[in-house]
């Protein structure tokens, strides 16, 4: 069997320069989330991919304290909205 070594620096790179297909893929769930909502007013939201020390990492959210946001969480809580959004 053949030894593999990694190039960390290089690998973590690659994972950084994914940001705008990271952040494509969290705007397509919380459209999803937004198109399976059973809460009338439900609104789900993408955070655009932000670098970690580790890669990047983008985040759909029910938002922060607005009425569409709150209705998200029930939303959320009661069917499972994100869960099912994720596929």
């Amino acid at each position: 069997m053949a030894k593999v070594k990694l190039d960390n620096k290089g690998f973590r790179e690659v994972r950084r320069s994914a940001a705008p297909i990271v952040t494509e893929l969290a705007e397509d769930v919380a459209a999803r989330a937004n198109s399976m909502a059973v809460t009338k007013g439900a609104r789900y939201e993408a955070a655009p991919a932000i670098d970690t020390k580790e890669g990047c990492v983008a985040l759909v959210t029910t938002g922060h304290g607005s009425q569409p946001a709150v209705k998200a969480m029930v939303d959320s809580a009661h069917h499972n909205t994100l869960l099912k959004a994720m596929g």
